[in-house]
């Protein structure tokens, strides 16, 4: 298989991943094959030790759960490993790190016009928290989700937007 065919295999399960799931950028390039908790009844990914040293697992949806069962599959034909222990995002210099995944994140933002300095990957991970909580309204969701202590860090994604409030007050007093 040629390299950038390979590459953006790789890309576009870190890209879902994070788009998918609201994870750190760290979280992300920890994970490890086990961590990955899709097996028949199980859609959840583990994560060990995020910020404030906050373990906990979180439900994935299941398109990206069979978006990575598939990878594992590319991986296992690629001759990695997908035991427990094995790293989900290897390059050809090992085990992908923060970096690396700030970069491609990066990258496709300011392929896509998207990009605002120091916000790329978090800016993911506040679009899904958003995402999350106009689907239900559920702020105690997001807090799980998201893996804050506080609530306090979740209200951000309650925050009303200027198209919301225009709906709400049209034909208010008619």
């Amino acid at each position: 298989m040629q390299k950038d065919k390979i590459t953006g295999i790789r890309e576009w399960m870190a890209i879902d991943l994070l788009t998918s799931t609201g994870l750190r950028v760290s979280e992300a390039a920890n994970l490890k094959c086990g961590d990955l908790k899709i097996g028949y009844s199980e859609s959840k990914i583990f994560i060990h030790n995020g910020k404030g040293c906050i373990s906990g697992h979180i439900i994935i949806h299941e398109a990206l759960k069979k978006h990575l069962k598939q990878f594992l599959a590319f991986k296992q034909a690629s001759g990695e490993g997908i035991r427990e222990d094995d790293f989900l995002f290897l390059g050809q210099r090992g085990k992908w790190t923060s970096q690396a995944i700030q970069q491609l994140v990066k990258k496709y933002l300011k392929a896509l016009n998207l990009y605002e300095p120091g916000k790329a990957v978090h800016a993911l991970r506040h679009s899904y928290g958003v995402e999350l909580y106009s689907k239900e309204k559920d702020l105690r969701a997001v807090q799980k989700q998201l893996r804050h202590i506080s609530i306090q860090s979740t209200l951000i994604y309650a925050d009303v937007t200027e198209e919301a409030i225009a709906s709400q007050i049209k034909g208010l007093w008619q």
